[in-house]
């Protein structure tokens, strides 16, 4: 008797349900017909009857197991929230996600984590990175290189590409380990031998081609032989391929909408169990890849492909060290305990009661962007759909042209890092004075010794990496076209601003590293206060110092370092990082996860609301980011410190805003701003105090040369604006009352629009020398007819302001240097 037919006496009988049964009924009847291709009934059925057993089996163990996970991570953010040091609850779950510094959690969060988790394997296969970084194209370096990689990828030995097999190796080895610790957080891949890459598939292409024209293309490519139906556990049968492709195609087409759907109102499901789905499809060589990706691919590179892959599985590694394998579910567990302790206070008005709390939606809304949600587009319906994709799309790459137009002379905000810097090693007992010391050796063109070291302990590679660094820094995530988004990208790179900031990032990390070492033959409660402090705002504690200060350090220049990878004790490595990066974000503050989905609020692009708020917030992220991260420091602080470290700080920021705003002075080809009034320094406290690259912007509003609507509705508002006054000024006027007309002026409307909105045309360094050749003498002087007359305001302009001008418009070269004696008080006119 086969299983079959014990089935419905076993549903009759209680021992398993109707659902079940059905289960196993279908499961034996898939094998069943799978090993009658080689053997006779009875033996195949005895055969199925036991492979399904097996099966089943084995989900059953995969399911305990991944509920005894999500327990003991219920269990451990339970333990954590009541570490908090702050009364929001809700902020308390948060900080699971996000990095507070009021949260000294053992477990961390989720994005501190993911970055620890990439940056560790970026140093697996940083010469992989290194080799093969992109160019200002948006290509990565030796294309051929990168496809014998993959050929290697999928069959070892299948190239004479020396490097090619040596990368192959490193990645397929970095893969492995990401699988295996995926896994151990309750994922659930199998080992594939020889899988070679994951694919990132363009819907719309796929939508193109039709069912029958997908599969008649990927069938010859696929290695069937390695393709285990996760069903039954065996390779597939041609029916169940076909069925199973045709499922592929469908789901691939409708990005992932062709489910049933019902199962909407149960949940999403574990995440556990839908990161191999993206292995399914088993190229039989690495020229099977390249020929489906160039077909069907979204157009990524290899370059692109491998890191993508590397961040998405650090993101869901991330994830499930810290809230397990069905996030979702244990998200709202926690937001539900909250909601409980709440309606059970004794406060006279309780969000959780009369309605839902603020805490709680904010917490959503960060939830929602760490998963991606909020950068999911929302489209009309009907006959709208098309023009709303491509109209959508096409803001989207106007802010990232505005990124590349505006953000040029972004570097010049950058020295404020050296106070923030300074605050981040005072905070952490590190030596102040090593800041500046540790940039020159991050930027050394001659040397690249110190950034290898950086990388080898760990730091991440995100400049070689990460495309978009430079503007994540300052604005977040950004899409659209690709080619606006390396627009925006190269500007960032060429400004330097990308090598600026990882040098700061890494020199913080190597001071913290090796004052670590310093110290490692002092016992826990002799080391210096501040160091333990925050040591201890992680959830370090002296059992893990004993695992730190006897883990092998790496020697550098007579400096021993602590070598996080060299520590046994896993969470005393992964705290300790924590720490690193924790102190970074304060000493080289960035955009963050909880800034940025505060500003959108929950939104996605395409809503009336989520496009006026990411046009309007467009580059302030950093100044939000800045204030919400110096909040959380001076809150963990004692009142004494906490006082100190306010006062530096609004000090210390206001003169480097002065400082930055000479700069800008200077790139732009006038004489610093004389420093002797009150309006000075209150622009200053502006752009020292965390309004940063919008400085420009602002002071511009201040002087009256930008409308207050472009100003409050951000740079797309600006433009669209600018381009109004632009006609306005380029045609003719109404006829006046002496019956004359105003002339248009269309040159003079050109000139501006290009002077102000040419991509990297107010790079810092080329501005001046952009302004005065390009604009000026190429432009203004053939087609401005009254170019004079708008040169003489700008010098009435300058003289009301006191400064001079060392190249003044309408030279082809500079006059003289600067004059920085200006910046102490500038000549009064007559």
């Amino acid at each position: 008797m086969s299983l079959a037919d014990c089935v419905p006496a076993l549903v009759r009988r209680g021992e398993i349900d109707a659902a079940r049964g059905a289960r196993m009924t279908a499961l034996f009847e898939e094998l069943e017909r799978y090993y009658r291709r080689s053997m006779g009934a009875d033996a195949a059925a005895a055969e199925a009857s036991e492979a399904t057993l097996r099966q089943l089996a084995e989900e059953a163990r995969l399911r305990k197991r991944q509920t005894l996970l999500q327990a003991a991570r219920q269990r451990d953010c339970l333990k954590d929230l009541d570490r908090f040091n702050g009364k929001n609850r809700y902020s308390a779950v948060s900080a699971l996600l996000d990095d507070d510094d009021r949260a000294p959690y053992r477990g961390g969060n989720v994005m501190t984590s993911r970055q620890r988790i990439l940056f560790q394997a970026h140093a697996r296969v940083a010469g992989f990175i290194e080799h093969h970084r992109r160019d200002l194209l948006g290509k990565a370096h030796d294309a051929e290189g990168l496809n014998d990689v993959v050929r290697e990828l999928h069959a070892a030995g299948s190239t004479d590409n020396a490097r090619a097999k040596l990368f192959a190796q490193a990645i397929g080895e970095t893969f492995e380990q990401l699988r295996q610790r995926f896994n151990a957080a309750g994922g659930n891949i199998r080992r594939l031998a020889g899988f070679g890459l994951p694919h990132r598939h363009d819907a719309l292409k796929v939508r193109a081609a039709g069912r029958e024209r997908w599969l008649a293309d990927v069938t010859p490519l696929l290695d069937r032989s390695r393709m285990i139906d996760e069903r039954t556990g065996v390779p597939f049968t041609d029916a169940a391929l076909r069925e199973t492709l045709e499922g592929v195609w469908e789901t691939i087409r409708t990005n992932g909408l062709s489910g049933d759907a019902s199962a909407g109102f149960g949940g999403a499901g574990k995440l556990a169990n839908r990161r191999g789905e993206h292995r399914f499809l088993h190229f039989r060589d690495g020229d099977a890849w390249l020929q489906y990706d160039r077909a069907y691919g979204s157009g990524a590179n290899v370059f692109t492909t491998v890191t993508g892959h590397l961040d998405g599985m650090a993101k869901d590694i991330a994830i499930f060290e810290r809230l397990g394998p069905n996030p979702d579910e244990q998200l709202r567990f926690l937001l539900d305990h909250v909601n409980k302790g709440e309606a059970q206070s004794d406060k006279t008005i309780v969000g959780a009661v009369r309605g839902v709390a603020a805490g709680r939606k904010r917490t959503e809304n960060l939830w929602r962007y760490i998963k991606g949600e909020s950068n999911i587009m929302v489209l009309p319906e009907g006959a709208l759909e098309t023009p709303g994709f491509y109209a959508i799309r096409t803001v989207q790459g106007t802010r990232n042209l505005l990124t590349a137009s505006q953000l040029g002379s972004a570097l010049l905000s950058a020295p404020g890092d050296a106070l923030t810097g300074w605050l981040a090693r005072k905070h952490y007992g590190l030596p102040a004075v090593s800041v500046l010391t540790g940039y020159l050796k991050q930027l050394n063109p001659l040397s690249g010794r110190d950034r290898a070291l950086a990388t080898r302990l760990g730091l991440g590679m995100m400049d070689a990496a990460h495309s978009l660094q430079g503007i994540g820094r300052h604005y977040g995530q950004t899409s659209g076209p690709g080619w606006t988004s390396v627009a925006a990208d190269d500007v960032m790179r060429v400004s330097l601003l990308n090598r600026f900031t990882e040098a700061g990032q890494n020199a913080f990390g190597l001071d913290l590293l090796g004052t670590l070492g310093d110290h490692r033959g002092e016992p826990w409660d002799q080391l210096p206060r501040r160091l333990r402090r925050g040591m201890e705002y992680v959830g370090l504690d002296r059992h893990d110092w004993q695992s730190i200060r006897l883990a092998e350090p790496v020697v550098s220049n007579g400096i021993a370092y602590v070598d996080p990878q060299a520590i046994r004790d896993p969470g005393a490595a992964d705290r300790l990082m924590n720490m690193l990066l924790r102190g970074r974000a304060e000493a080289v503050p960035e955009v963050s996860a909880s800034a940025r989905a505060l500003m959108l609020n929950g939104t996605n692009p395409g809503t009336f609301w989520g496009e006026m708020l990411r046009n309007g917030l467009q580059f302030k992220g950093f100044s939000v980011s800045l204030m919400m991260k110096t909040a959380r420091v001076l809150a963990s602080l004692p009142p004494r410190e906490r006082a100190a470290y306010a006062a530096q700080f609004v000090i210390g920021l206001t003169l480097f805003g002065a400082a930055t705003i000479q700069l800008r002075e200077i790139a732009k080809g006038h004489d610093p701003r004389p420093m002797d009034n009150l309006e000075f320094w209150r622009d200053a406290a502006l752009q020292g105090g965390g309004i940063g690259v919008v400085g420009d912007l602002l002071g511009q509003y201040t002087a009256e040369r930008v409308d207050l609507t472009g100003f409050i509705g951000g740079p797309v508002v600006g433009l669209s604006v600018d381009l109004a006054k632009a006609a306005h000024q380029a045609l003719p006027g109404a006829e006046r009352e002496d019956g004359t007309h105003r002339e248009g002026n269309p040159g003079a409307a050109l000139t501006r629009l290009v002077q102000r909105y040419t991509p990297g045309g107010n790079i810092w360094y080329l501005r001046a020398a952009f302004e005065r050749l390009v604009i000026d003498q190429l432009m203004a002087e053939h087609l401005d007819p009254e170019v004079e007359q708008w040169r003489e305001r700008q010098r009435k302009r300058d003289e009301k302001n006191h400064q001079g001008e060392w190249w003044a418009p309408g030279e082809a070269a500079p006059s003289r240097a600067p004059e920085w004696m200006n910046a102490w008080g500038g000549e009064k006119p007559a």
